[in-house]
């Protein structure tokens, strides 16, 4: 799933009970609580291989993303960094009208696959910020703003669900051609595991 410069891991998905999907990576934790949403199994350390570089050079800092925007769902969400929990779960957005990009992994428009999660399924009607991302289909906008005030537009390449425990091919990448992946609970909801049964996943590429 990564590639052979970086570690891998054994990613399993769980989920929270309102929804709210997505990645992470073998890292130190975060020191704040929140919903753990996805679990995984400790790394397989990979070194790395050997180049010019001992120590590699510091790499210039990339700006973080802020906004999301989905012109056809009229979506317009604040991004927010997400890290991992004590137990290696990804942090859960705080808000239900936010998304949360795991900021451990890559950044949107950067190589690799960058994460964005979002709610979805309050009860009691609670409007939530990815209820309607079932309805994006390919050639779709999806567009991000940056803290350096830059924007970068992508196209929806693709739109599938798969159950909550397989990762799709691809995902957490950290090399390779740069994609954008959004991902939310979908399906029907266990209460004996206390997650949807589901993964709705949007997969978009830079446009142009």
């Amino acid at each position: 799933m990564l590639g052979s410069t970086v570690s891998k891991y054994a990613l399993v998905l769980a989920g929270a009970v309102m929804g709210g999907a997505v990645a992470f990576a073998a890292t130190p934790p975060a020191t704040h609580h929140s919903v753990p949403v996805v679990h995984q199994q400790p790394a397989i350390k990979i070194s790395a291989a050997p180049d010019q570089y001992n120590p590699q050079p510091e790499k210039a800092p990339v700006p973080a993303p802020v906004k999301l925007n989905i012109p056809s769902l009229n979506v317009s969400a604040v991004v927010e960094a997400l890290g991992v929990t004590q137990d290696y779960s990804l942090e859960a957005p705080q808000g239900v009208s936010d998304v949360g990009w795991y900021s451990l992994g890559s950044t949107p428009g950067a190589p690799g696959d960058a994460i964005i999660s979002g709610h979805r399924g309050y009860p009691g009607g609670i409007p939530a910020v990815f209820n309607n991302l079932g309805r994006l289909h390919a050639g779709d906008e999806v567009d991000v703003l940056f803290a350096d005030g830059h924007a970068q537009k992508f196209t929806v390449t693709r739109v599938f669900m798969t159950p909550f425990q397989k990762v799709p091919d691809g995902f957490f990448a950290t090399e390779g051609a740069p994609h954008l992946t959004l991902v939310t609970c979908s399906g029907d909801f266990d209460g004996n595991k206390l997650t949807y049964t589901d993964r709705l996943v949007v997969e978009t590429s830079p446009a142009g």
